[in-house]
């Protein structure tokens, strides 16, 4: 019995998180390699072409996001994603202004994917600024 329970815990181990995901670790840059500060208090958003699942990040003062599915910073599931990237939104009176290209904003448009596979995920989407 002892065996059989020690066996189980490699084998969840070895698979990556207890739900099925992967760690997603990422960046998002300009075109000229400069790091996406501006998009700060934003969201990378994930979209599964394979399941009827989604993941989210929030975006940090560096550009770098890490995702979550099911718990926090928990990664993505493995598989081709749509991606969008979500600007932060003002609050209030708050005024924000246009930071990227509103196509990065709808799946559709973004031109944005992801193919999760076993083990980190570093992906670095690139985005225009706005004109």
């Amino acid at each position: 019995m002892l065996l059989a329970v020690g066996c189980i815990a490699i084998l969840s181990i070895s698979v990556g998180c207890g739900n099925g995901t992967y760690p997603v670790h990422g960046s998002i840059v300009y075109p000229d390699g400069t790091p996406a500060k501006e998009l700060s208090g934003g969201a990378v958003e994930l979209d599964s072409l394979e399941q009827d699942v989604s993941a989210r990040g929030s975006i940090d003062d560096q550009g770098k996001f890490v995702i979550s599915t099911f718990e926090a910073e928990d990664g993505a599931l493995p598989g081709k994603h749509r991606v969008l990237i979500v600007p932060r939104q003002a609050t209030g009176d708050e005024r924000v202004s246009k930071v990227i290209e509103s196509k990065f904003q709808r799946y559709e448009t973004s031109g944005l994917e992801l193919e999760v596979t076993a083990g980190t995920n570093t992906p670095t989407f690139t985005v225009e600024r706005a004109k």
